[in-house]
């Protein structure tokens, strides 16, 4: 465990900054306690030996006030400085942690655990609040004031110097050995609760299932084991802590008590004044202070460090190379060829393909298959989402205008302009607190426009029936609609969003319906998307009403199938 990653100064501003200001504000706090010891010995022993009274020693009275004053405006602003900058730079990792997420696509974070993810952007990144806002700014502390002591100590009394410069090198030989313990310690507790995470969220998500096979009460028992196992390597990490301080506080009693022997037999010898002597005693505790304090910090800071580390290893990963192409428009179709996703070779079992079919223009393409088969992986696939591991998606537009179709792989089109020639209704519908007006997310829409795609997918009906129509608020997720309710107006959304779409992507858009209710959105939805190149995902038999082509999938292989409906949908000439 690093006490500070390289890697997290290069790609953190703010830590940099913390760490250029910090320095200053060491400098100034070191030379504000060796003024204080100065002025505070001097007013000592000038009452004790001298025998003065407060108004011969009132100015060094006032200047000692004014030095106090200005240490503790020092320390006020490090830890201002520190908690904002830990802040912004929180916020920061956390963004380039969800862009980089994104950007390696849906099958890594699929690997990778939903819940781990969730624990590293959320709690772990939190553990790293007290470490920028306490264990740098401390860090910084613990290399300029120890040094500063020292060197007055020693120019003022050369034995207690030659006495703290040699024991002051032991409490960091003591905090990187209980450091090594606690870095182990710490990784095991971080892994407990990215694996509690884990769990927790593949139980919730497949509680109804469980729960119908009788299973529930199983899987409640593993969360209560894996919560008891992090809970004790907590407590483990919390006893490293406890008696790594205990050592620390320790040696640097008994190092200060052999200064404090010294100076009290010499000046009992008369070979010491006592300013220096009084100087010398106060000075050496702030010497071994920062130190002790910099172990305290890192145990407090050991989480983050340990969460940092793997922010910065997710982060330096490589995100599949993005093409540049912005000249797709028009009638696109979609020619996939030999796409496999996963490796055969590595034994994966999510391996999809090898696919090779072709998706026409302006039709609509069903593709059908068993649950497990790849129907959502081929989907985003088509999205741009997830890079095939072999094989190639070839995209034909064919412009208004244009004599001939131009054909490119979509590995060299620009995401932003492929996303932008799409539109999309996913398998879970995800809906927003808010009105269904907002929900549909389309400013520009007039009215009419927008009661029109709520009537093509059969959702006008139970809007006009509630009490506000569509400006009804729904809580988070869509509460207060059911699962076919929120499925149709995400499908209203879709179709609003396909007037400035070439591709439409619709992944088991009735899956939630009842089949009276299902037949009416697939009526609506073949007038709606007249003239786009749809593809529709559906392990239900009734979207192949609708279809000019269909592709039935099976677990490992794909065959197309083509046949034509009573009343096909017009196909663009090429």
């Amino acid at each position: 465990m690093k006490p500070l990653d390289p890697r997290l100064i290069r790609r953190a501003a703010g830590v940099r900054n913390l760490l250029v200001v910090s320095v200053l504000l060491g400098l100034g706090a070191a030379a504000a306690i060796v003024a204080q010891a100065v002025l505070l010995a001097e007013i000592l022993a000038q009452v004790i030996i001298g025998g003065h009274g407060f108004s011969a020693v009132a100015r060094q009275v006032v200047a000692l006030g004014g030095v106090i004053a200005v240490r503790a405006g020092l320390a006020w602003a490090a830890e201002e400085l520190a908690r904002r900058s830990a802040a912004g730079v929180i916020t920061g990792l956390r963004r380039e942690l969800l862009i980089q997420a994104a950007a390696l696509g849906p099958r890594w974070r699929s690997g990778a655990h939903g819940g781990e993810l969730a624990v590293l952007a959320g709690a772990g990144l939190d553990s790293l609040h007290d470490y920028l806002a306490r264990y740098l700014p401390q860090l910084v502390l613990a290399m300029f004031v120890p040094i500063a002591m020292v060197c007055y100590i020693g120019a003022s009394d050369l034995i207690s110097g030659i006495i703290v410069a040699c024991t002051l090198p032991l409490v960091p030989l003591f905090m990187a050995l209980v450091g090594w313990y606690t870095g182990r310690e710490t990784r095991a507790k971080l892994g407990a609760l990215t694996q509690l995470a884990g769990h927790f969220a593949d139980v919730i998500a497949g509680l109804p299932t469980l729960k119908v096979f009788g299973r529930a009460t199983a899987q409640a028992a593993a969360v209560r084991r894996i919560t008891e196992q992090y809970r004790r390597t907590t407590m483990s990490t919390l006893k490293v802590a406890f008696l790594s301080s205990m050592v620390l506080e320790l040696l640097a009693s008994l190092s200060v008590a052999l200064v404090a022997v010294t100076i009290g037999l010499r000046l009992v010898s008369g070979n010491l004044t006592l300013q220096i002597g009084l100087t010398v005693l106060i000075l050496a505790p702030e010497a071994y202070l920062p130190l002790r304090s910099l172990g305290t910090q890192f145990h407090a800071a050991a989480d983050g460090v340990a969460a940092a580390g793997q922010v910065l290893d997710l982060l330096e990963m490589s995100p599949p190379a993005v093409g540049v192409r912005t000249d797709v428009g028009g009638v696109v179709g979609l020619r996939v060829e030999g796409v496999v996703v996963g490796d055969p070779a590595g034994h994966d079992r999510g391996v999809v393909g090898p696919l090779s079919f072709q998706i026409p223009a302006g039709g609509i393409t069903v593709i059908v298959g068993p649950s497990g088969s790849g129907k959502t992986t081929l989907l985003h696939v088509l999205s741009g989402l997830l890079r095939p591991s072999t094989g190639r998606v070839l995209v034909t537009s064919w412009a208004p205008d244009a004599v001939d179709a131009t054909e490119v792989d979509l590995a060299e089109v620009s995401p932003e302009s492929w996303r932008r020639s799409l539109a999309w209704s996913g398998q879970r519908p995800v809906l927003r607190a808010g009105s269904i007006r907002d929900n549909l997310e389309a400013p520009a829409a007039t009215e009419q426009q927008r009661r029109d795609a709520l009537t093509d997918c059969a959702a006008i009906d139970f809007i006009d029936a509630l009490p506000a129509g569509l400006d009804t608020r729904l809580g988070q997720d869509g509460a207060g609609l059911s699962q076919g309710q929120r499925q149709r107006i995400c499908l209203a959304r879709a179709v609003l969003h396909s007037g400035g779409a070439s591709v439409v992507l619709l992944d088991e858009p009735t899956s939630a319906l009842d089949e009276i209710t299902e037949l009416l959105v697939l009526d609506g939805l073949s007038r709606a998307l007249a003239g786009r190149t749809v593809v529709l995902v559906s392990h239900r038999s009734a979207p192949r009403a609708i279809a000019d082509h269909v592709v039935a999938m099976e677990s490992a292989d794909v065959r197309a199938a083509v046949f034509e409906p009573e009343n096909p949908l017009a196909v663009s000439p090429w």
